[in-house]
């Protein structure tokens, strides 16, 4: 017999029998993020913001960024030294203008095309972002050439935010200035 044929005797004697026929299962529901079943939703940040650093005592303007890695921070006059065994690093953040000395936490090495490679040196911070508070290591870097001081990464944002790059200033960033209105960098 014809597989079909065997299909269609084995279908008509189930039907006889009463017994109902296996019923395809349909395959789980995917809920689009942000919808009512599914996981938290997640902070909804523009592509520059408030964001508090209590540490260093100051509110920045930062540049959101999701192609970055890693946060940095607008550091001028970084110098390594060595207390109690452990590597430390001084520094110089502006607007306004701080001298700081703290452990470093990570060192890359850092080769861009055409240039010697560097050390750059991370260093731990909590970084506040509206409702978002996180333990980081910030990269030291010169963004002296950047609008911005700050750049937040995904490693901030991974997993709690996502960003959209047609707002600004969305967050309220204890210690920021009043919603859409710009502080100085």
């Amino acid at each position: 017999m014809h597989r079909h044929t065997r299909l269609f005797l084995v279908s008509l004697t189930l039907f006889v029998l009463g017994v109902t026929p296996l019923q395809a299962v349909e395959p789980p529901r995917v809920e689009r993020a942000g919808s009512k079943s599914s996981a938290p939703e997640k902070l909804i940040v523009g592509e520059v913001e408030y964001v508090a650093i209590p540490a260093l005592d100051t509110v920045l303007r930062a540049r959101i960024d999701t192609g970055a890695k890693a946060s940095s921070i607008h550091a001028v006059d970084v110098a390594t030294f060595e207390r109690d065994g452990k590597p430390w690093v001084r520094f110089t953040i502006k607007n306004p203008d701080k001298n700081l000395e703290m452990e470093v936490s990570r060192t890359a090495r850092i080769k861009q095309q055409g240039e010697d490679s560097e050390r750059r040196h991370s260093v731990t911070l909590v970084v506040t972002l509206g409702d978002i508070t996180r333990e980081l290591d910030v990269n030291l870097a010169d963004r002296s050439n950047f609008e911005y001081p700050l750049l937040i990464g995904r490693d901030f944002l991974k997993g709690s935010a996502v960003v959209d790059v047609a707002q600004q200033y969305t967050q309220k960033t204890p210690g920021a200035p009043a919603s859409g209105k710009k502080r100085s960098k």
